[in-house]
């Protein structure tokens, strides 16, 4: 069985060691799209669509998303900013494959597609399944 689930978030980032525009702190109302395969449960759902919000919206709405290694990263946290830090740069490609590693992490999943878009036209891709499984490991820091 098959579901597919698209949702909006807003959130800042910025790519740390970037040559270009991108190193600098910017936001984007993201676009995701989930594309997920398993076995129906006791519910007859693939997944409950409640929970796909509460992995990636709920998560990511409103924060800002960095590099664990970012300088900026103790400046924000004296402001008392939200702040999701990733074990890699927060680029659209690797912001699908975290949504994706969550997904097949928290979910019986077979399988996931995962879109994220930073624009209408521009957007980063991810498929994964248990196999080929990418753990991506992250830091919440909300100080509210």
């Amino acid at each position: 069985m098959e579901i597919r689930w698209e949702k909006t978030f807003d959130s800042a980032h910025r790519l740390w060691q970037h040559s270009e525009k991108c190193r600098f702190l910017h936001g984007h109302t993201y676009k995701v799209k989930v594309r997920a395969t398993g076995d129906l449960n006791k519910w007859g759902m693939v997944a409950d669509f409640g929970d796909l919000k509460e992995l990636i919206v709920n998560l990511l709405d409103h924060k800002i998303i960095l590099f664990k290694d970012d300088p900026i990263v103790e400046g924000l946290k004296k402001l008392e900013q939200r702040i999701i830090l990733l074990d890699r740069n927060p680029t659209a490609e690797n912001l699908a494959i975290f949504i994706a590693s969550r997904l097949i992490d928290n979910l019986n999943l077979e399988r996931v597609e995962v879109e994220v878009f930073e624009t209408p036209t521009q957007s980063g891709f991810c498929r994964m399944d248990k196999e080929n499984f990418i753990k991506v490991n992250f830091e919440e820091i909300s100080p509210l």
